[in-house]
C-alpha cells in the first residue's frame, strides 16, 4: 500500500494513501481534513491535497498562507517524487518509495513447437552429443591421414640424413684446410730460422 512519512518537530508517523484513481487526501490543521495536523506551525487549516492519478500522486497547494515547498522550492501542483521532501509549514512529508505498487510482470508468451520437434526444455535437458571424426581409408586399408603422416616422416628422415652427411663432409674439408694451413705456417717459420723449409731439406734442394 502506498504511504507517506510525516515528520513534525516532535512527532513522526506514517499515513497510507488511497489507490483509487481520483481519490484525494486533504492535509491541514482543521479537524475536518482527512489528514489533520493540528498544532503544526505554518500549516493552514486547509493547506494542500494529494490526489491519486494513474501516473502517480499529485500534491497540490490549496492557496495556503506559506505555500508548499518541494525540496525547498515553491510548487503549485506537481507529481510527488519518491524520497523528495515536501514542506507544509513545519511538517515534512515524504513519499515512501518502497511502498509503491509495482507493475506485475508480463506473462511469457507460450512457444509453439512443431510436431516431432523437441521443446526448448527438452533440448536443454539432453546431454550434448560429441562428434566423432571418421578417417577415410585408402585402397590398401590404411587410413589416408596415417598414410600421409608416414610419407611426411620419411621425407623428413631422408632430408635429415642428407644434411647430416653433408655436415660430416664439410667438417672433413675444414680439418684438412686447417692442417694444410698449420703445415704451411710451420714451414715458413722454420725457413726464417734455418733457411730451410723443413728439417733435412735445404733451400737449394740438397
Amino acid at each position: 500500500m502506498p504511504r507517506i512519512f510525516i515528520k513534525e518537530p516532535n512527532h513522526f508517523y506514517t499515513y497510507e494513501l488511497p489507490v483509487a484513481p481520483g481519490s484525494e487526501v486533504v492535509i491541514g490543521s482543521a479537524p475536518t481534513c482527512q489528514l489533520a495536523l493540528p498544532g503544526v506551525g505554518g500549516l493552514s487549516p486547509v493547506h494542500a491535497r494529494i490526489v491519486c492519478q494513474p501516473q502517480g500522486y499529485v500534491i497540490e497547494d490549496l492557496k495556503s498562507q506559506y505555500g508548499t515547498l518541494q525540496n525547498g522550492r515553491p510548487v503549485q501542483a506537481v507529481y510527488m517524487m519518491p524520497g523528495a521532501e515536501y514542506m507544509l509549514g513545519a511538517a515534512c512529508i515524504t513519499l515512501d518509495p518502497q511502498s509503491l505498487v509495482t507493475q506485475p510482470a508480463q506473462a511469457e508468451q507460450p512457444q509453439t513447437v512443431a510436431p516431432g520437434q523437441p521443446s526448448p526444455d527438452q533440448e536443454a535437458a539432453q546431454p550434448p552429443v560429441k562428434k566423432v571424426s571418421v578417417l577415410k581409408r585408402s585402397s590398401s586399408g590404411t587410413p589416408s591421414s596415417a598414410k600421409t603422416g608416414a610419407t611426411e616422416l620419411n621425407k623428413l628422415a631422408k632430408k635429415y640424413d642428407r644434411s647430416k652427411g653433408g655436415s660430416k663432409l664439410m667438417l672433413i674439408y675444414v680439418v684438412v684446410l686447417l692442417l694444410l694451413a698449420f703445415y704451411a705456417g710451420m714451414a715458413l717459420r722454420h725457413k726464417e730460422r734455418t733457411g730451410n723449409y723443413l728439417p733435412g731439406i735445404q733451400a737449394d734442394g740438397k
